[in-house]
C-alpha cells in the first residue's frame, strides 16, 4: 500500500517583498490558529518551518505564550527548528551555517527539542558540505526542493559528502506547496500520480502548506475525502516528517553526492550570487569579524581574566543569521527591506567592532609594565600571525621611531600621514587652539605569536621619516613588476619569469535581470574597459608598494543608450594595486561613483590557463566545476526553468589552474565569478550590477513568469546601487593549486585593526575610545594558550567552549585526499583534550593532562572540533 504522509506547515518567510515587521503582524495572528487547531485536534501535527527567528520574534512579543508553545513541542506536536533561519547555502560560510544550526537548535531545546530534519525547502541550491555538516550537529535526516540536475531519478536518495557522512533525503520535486492541491482541489488520483514519479519506495510525502499560508482547518475532512475518492492501494495519512522518515529509512535507496544547483524542478536564480552586492559585503565581513576576531579575541581575553560576553556574541550571531536566509542574503527584496537588512548589518558590525575594540583596549592597558605611547599588536588566532601589516598611530610630532622590546629599532613605511586637531571646536577655525597631533598610517612586517601579542615603543623625534618613493609608472617586489603601459597595466611574474600584457582590465553590460537574476540586455552592448584616460601614481616602498590609476569610463547611461550605443554615463574610478614584500600577492582594490544604470561590471583577469573546469571553496571544502554547464545548449528542450549560464558562487576564492599555473582571486565579499573568453582563459569577477526591479517576466537568461511576483511590478531603485561602491581582494599567482594552503593564506588576511595604542592625543581612534575604561585588578603577561603546529589542514575557528572552561577549536580538510600528518596542538599548559561535535558537545576525551598532542590523520573532507581544557589551579 502506498502510504501518502500529509504533513500541515507554513513556509514563512520573515522577510522579501515585505519588512520583517509587517510579516510580525501577520505571525502574530497566525500562532493563534497554529494554538487553535492543535488544542481542538483539528490538526494532529504542525511544522513551524524549521526555523526559530520566527518564534524568536512572537517571543518577545508575547512571552506569555511560551509555555503553550513548550506544551506543544513537548507533546511531539507542534515541530520547531533545527535552523534559526532558512539559510542560503551558497555564499554563506561554514562557520556562519554552523552558527545558525547551534542558534536555532538551542533556541528549540529550549522548548523540548528541535526537528531532527535539516529542513531547507526553499534555499536556491544546495551545497556538496550539508551532509556533513548536518551529521556534525547529530542530524540524520534532510528535505529540501531546488537544485537536483535532471540526472538524479529520484525522490529519497542518501546524499552523502566526501568524506563518508550521509542524511536520508527527501527532494520534493513538486514543492513545499503541493500539499495545496489535496485542500483546494479533488484531484486526489492526480495528486499521488505526481507526488509518486521517479519513485517506487512505499511511503510518499504531500507537504500542505505555502508562503504565509494559514492554517487548514479541515485538513482533516479532505484527508478523509481523499481515502474515499482513492482505491485501497493508497492511504492518506496525517503525519509529520519525523514519522515519514521512520518510514523511508526502511526502505532500499540510492546514493547521490554533490552539490544541487540546477534549474531542473524551479527556478534556481544562479545570477543570485552578484544580487546587491553591498549586502553580500557588509555580512561576509561581519562573518569574517566574528569568527578570526571578536570569537578568537574574547576566547583569549577570557584566559586573560575578562568575562566572556557570549550574549552579545549571540545576539550579533543572530543579525547575521536574519542576514543569510536565502532571500535576505539573495537580496531578492523590496527596497525598504534591504534597507532593514542593511541596517540591521551596519548595527551588528558596530556592535562587533565595539566588542573588539573594547577587549583590545583593555587588555593592552593592563599588560604588564605598559607605558604612553606603546603600540601592542594582537593574534587571537591558535597560528603564528606572519606577514606585513598597516597600523594609524598619533603621534604629536611628525617624526618618530619605532623600537621592540629588546629596544631594537623596527623598519616602517610611512604610507599616509594627516595633521589633525584635537583643541575645542569654534566656529571660526582660526579661533581654535594649536592642538595638533599627527595620524600616520605605517606597515611594517610582524611575527605575531599564537593566542599572544606583540610590543612596540613609539619614540618621538626631529629626524624626519623616509616616504615612499614616487616613481613614473611601476612598482616591484620579490615575486612581481607591475607597470603602467598608459593603456592598461602589464605583469611581469619573476617567479615564471614571463610577461602578462594588459592582464587586468573590466568589463561593462548590461543587466535586463532583475534582483533574483542577472540576464544580458535583449539589445546588448559589452565595453572592455582599460585605463587609457588615466592618471597615474606609482610609489614604492620597503615592505608595501602600490600603483594607482584615477579616471573615468565613458558608458551608456541605461539600456536605451546601450541599445543605441550611446555613451552618455561614466563611472569615476579610482584602482589600487599593491605588493608586498616577501608575498606571492596583488592586492586588488577599486572605488567607483557609479552613475549607471542596469549594468553588470567585472573584473577581468587575463590567466595562462586553458580551463575545462573552475574551482572555489564551498562552507568546508573545495569544488570542481565545468567551464560549461553540460545542459547549456539542450536546457529549453529538457524543461530546465532557466538558462544555467556557468556564474559559479565562491565563500573566499575562485581559482583556475593547470600544471604549471594557479591563478586564484581571494575575495572580500564579492560571491560571483566565471571563466570566460576563448579557451576560458579569463578570470571574471564581479564588482556589481544595477537593476531596478525585484522581478521581471520573461527574460533572456530566464522566460516565462517573473521571479518573486508574478502579477505585479515592484520596482527597486535602491538596487541601481548608484553612488560609492567598494571591491577588494587579493590575486595569488602561484604554481601549483593546494586549498589547504589558500584557505589559510585567506584566514590571515581577516587579521587586520588588531592592535591598539596607548595614548591620549587621539579620542576617537575608535567610536568608544572617548569613554575611559578601568585598567584589569591583574597585569597581563605573555600567556598564550595553544598553538596549532605544522598545520596541514585549514583553521576553521576558535571559541569557549559552551561550558566556558576550556576552547573549542575547528579544523578541516578540502581536499579529495587524506592528510596523514595533519600537525600537531601544542599546549602551554597541561591540558585534557577532547573530540567535540559541531554544536560543540563532548564526543570522545582523546587524552589527559598533556602538552603536546598530534592529531590523527584528516580522511579526505573531514571536519574536526577539539575541546582543549587547561588544568587550572
Amino acid at each position: 500500500m502506498k502510504k501518502v504522509h500529509v504533513v500541515a506547515h507554513t513556509h514563512w518567510d520573515f522577510e522579501w517583498y515585505f519588512t520583517r515587521q509587517e510579516a510580525k503582524v501577520q505571525f502574530a495572528f497566525h500562532m493563534d490558529e497554529v494554538f487553535a487547531a492543535l488544542e481542538k485536534n483539528q490538526l494532529d501535527y504542525y511544522i513551524l518551518d524549521g526555523q526559530m527567528s520566527i518564534l524568536d520574534d512572537y517571543l518577545a512579543d508575547f512571552p506569555a505564550k511560551k509555555t503553550l508553545v513548550q506544551t506543544y513541542v513537548t507533546a511531539g506536536r507542534l515541530f520547531i527548528g533545527p535552523w534559526y533561519t532558512q539559510i542560503d547555502e551558497m555564499v554563506t560560510s561554514g562557520e556562519a551555517v554552523v552558527r545558525n544550526l547551534r542558534l536555532g537548535m538551542k533556541a528549540a531545546d529550549a522548548f523540548g527539542s528541535a526537528m531532527d530534519v535539516g529542513y531547507l525547502p526553499d534555499s536556491f541550491g544546495q551545497s556538496q558540505d550539508m551532509p556533513k555538516i548536518y551529521n556534525g550537529v547529530g542530524i540524520k535526516r534532510a528535505l529540501f526542493w531546488r537544485g537536483t540536475p535532471k540526472e538524479v531519478d529520484a525522490r529519497y536518495f542518501y546524499w552523502t559528502s566526501n568524506d563518508g557522512s550521509q542524511v536520508v533525503t527527501a527532494n520534493i520535486k513538486n514543492g513545499y506547496f503541493a500539499g495545496v492541491d489535496l485542500v483546494e482541489r479533488n484531484q486526489f488520483k492526480s495528486l499521488v500520480e505526481n507526488i509518486t514519479t521517479e519513485t517506487t519506495n512505499e511511503p510518499a510525502l504531500l507537504p500542505v502548506g505555502g508562503d504565509q499560508r494559514p492554517v487548514d482547518f479541515n485538513l482533516k475532512k479532505r484527508v478523509s475525502k481523499a481515502n474515499d475518492a482513492t482505491d485501497e492501494k493508497t492511504l492518506f495519512v496525517e503525519s509529520n516528517y519525523t514519522e515519514f522518515f521512520d518510514q523511508l529509512e526502511k526502505e532500499e535507496l540510492p546514493s547521490v553526492s554533490g552539490e544541487f544547483i540546477d534549474p531542473s524542478l524551479s527556478k534556481i536564480h544562479r545570477g543570485i550570487y552578484s544580487s546587491r552586492a553591498d549586502l553580500k559585503q557588509l555580512y561576509d565581513r561581519l562573518e569574517r569579524m566574528m569568527i578570526y576576531q571578536v570569537e578568537p579575541l574574547s576566547a583569549v581575553a577570557n584566559h586573560k581574566g575578562l568575562e566572556l560576553k557570549q550574549g552579545l556574541i549571540d545576539d550579533i550571531w543572530k543579525t547575521i543569521a536574519r542576514g543569510q536566509a536565502h532571500d535576505s542574503s539573495g537580496g531578492c527584496n523590496s527596497d525598504k527591506t534591504n534597507r532593514d537588512i542593511k541596517q540591521r548589518g551596519l548595527d551588528a558590525l558596530q556592535m562587533a567592532g565595539s566588542l573588539r575594540d573594547y577587549l583590545l583596549r583593555k587588555m593592552s592597558i593592563s599588560v604588564e609594565n605598559s607605558a604612553s605611547n606603546d603600540l601592542f599588536i594582537w593574534n587571537p588566532l591558535p597560528v603564528v600571525n606572519q606577514q606585513v601589516r598597516e597600523f594609524s598611530v598619533s603621534t604629536k610630532q611628525p617624526n618618530f621611531a619605532l623600537f621592540d622590546q629588546k629596544g631594537q629599532t623596527i623598519t616602517f613605511d610611512v604610507l599616509d600621514q594627516q595633521k589633525e586637531n584635537a583643541a575645542v571646536l569654534r566656529r571660526e577655525p582660526k579661533e581654535m587652539a594649536d592642538n595638533f597631533y599627527y595620524l600616520t598610517k605605517i606597515a611594517f612586517p610582524v611575527a605575531v605569536p599564537a593566542m599572544d601579542f606583540l610590543q612596540y615603543h613609539i619614540e618621538e623625534n626631529e629626524i624626519s621619516m623616509s616616504e615612499l618613493d614616487v616613481t613614473p609608472d611601476s612598482i616591484e617586489n620579490e615575486h612581481y613588476k607591475l607597470t603602467f603601459n598608459g593603456d592598461g597595466i602589464d605583469l611581469y611574474n619573476k617567479n615564471n619569469k614571463k610577461e602578462y600584457p594588459n592582464f587586468l582590465t573590466f568589463e561593462d553590460g548590461g543587466d535586463e535581470g532583475d534582483n533574483y537574476d542577472y540576464s544580458p540586455a535583449f539589445a546588448d552592448w559589452l565595453l572592455s574597459l582599460d585605463f587609457s584616460v588615466a592618471q597615474g601614481k606609482a610609489a614604492q616602498g620597503t615592505f608595501v608598494s602600490t600603483l594607482q590609476l584615477k579616471g573615468k569610463w565613458s558608458l551608456p547611461y541605461n539600456l536605451a543608450a546601450r541599445k543605441e550605443q550611446v555613451r552618455n554615463g561614466e563611472i569615476s574610478y579610482n584602482l589600487c594595486l599593491k605588493l608586498t614584500k616577501d608575498t606571492q600577492a596583488i592586492d586588488v582594490s577599486l572605488h567607483i561613483d557609479n552613475q549607471i544604470l542596469d549594468h553588470r561590471l567585472r573584473l577581468l583577469l587575463a590567466t595562462d590557463v586553458k580551463a575545462n573546469y573552475s574551482y572555489a571553496d564551498t562552507p568546508f571544502g573545495v569544488i570542481a566545476r565545468p567551464v560549461e554547464d553540460k545542459h547549456l545548449k539542450d536546457w529549453q528542450e529538457i524543461g530546465y526553468k532557466e538558462e544555467p549560464t556557468s556564474m559559479r558562487p565562491m565563500i573566499h576564492f575562485a581559482n583556475t589552474h593547470n600544471d604549471v599555473s594557479s591563478w586564484s582571486f581571494v575575495s572580500k565579499g564579492a560571491k560571483d565569478f566565471q571563466l570566460i573568453g576563448e579557451d576560458f582563459q579569463q578570470l571574471a569577477v564581479t564588482v556589481l550590477r544595477g537593476v531596478g526591479y525585484l522581478g521581471r517576466p520573461d527574460l533572456l537568461r530566464r522566460p516565462g513568469d517573473a521571479s518573486g511576483l508574478q502579477t505585479t511590478v515592484v520596482p527597486t531603485p535602491d538596487s541601481q546601487l548608484l553612488g560609492d561602491f567598494e571591491f577588494s581582494g587579493r590575486l595569488l599567482i602561484e604554481e601549483n593549486y593546494v586549498p589547504v594552503t589558500l584557505e589559510n593564506h585567506y584566514v590571515q588576511l581577516t587579521q587586520e585593526n588588531l592592535y591598539y595604542q596607548n595614548q591620549t592625543l587621539n579620542q576617537f581612534t575608535t567610536p568608544i575610545e572617548y569613554f575611559s575604561i578601568n585598567q584589569l585588578n591583574h597585569s597581563i603577561e605573555h600567556q598564550a594558550l595553544f598553538e596549532l603546529e605544522e598545520l596541514q589542514v585549514v583553521f576553521s575557528s576558535l571559541q569557549a567552549t559552551t561550558d566556558q572552561t576550556g576552547y573549542e577549536v575547528r579544523m578541516y580538510n578540502p581536499s579529495e585526499k587524506e592528510i596523514p600528518a595533519p600537525g600537531s596542538i601544542n599546549c602551554k599548559t597541561l591540558s585534557t583534550i577532547a573530540q567535540l561535535n559541531l554544536r560543540g558537545q563532548h564526543l570522545q576525551h582523546l587524552t589527559e593532562t598533556k602538552n603536546r598532542y598530534q592529531m590523527a590523520s584528516f580522511k579526505p573532507g573531514e571536519i574536526r572540533t577539539y575541546g582543549i581544557y587547561p588544568q587550572k589551579g
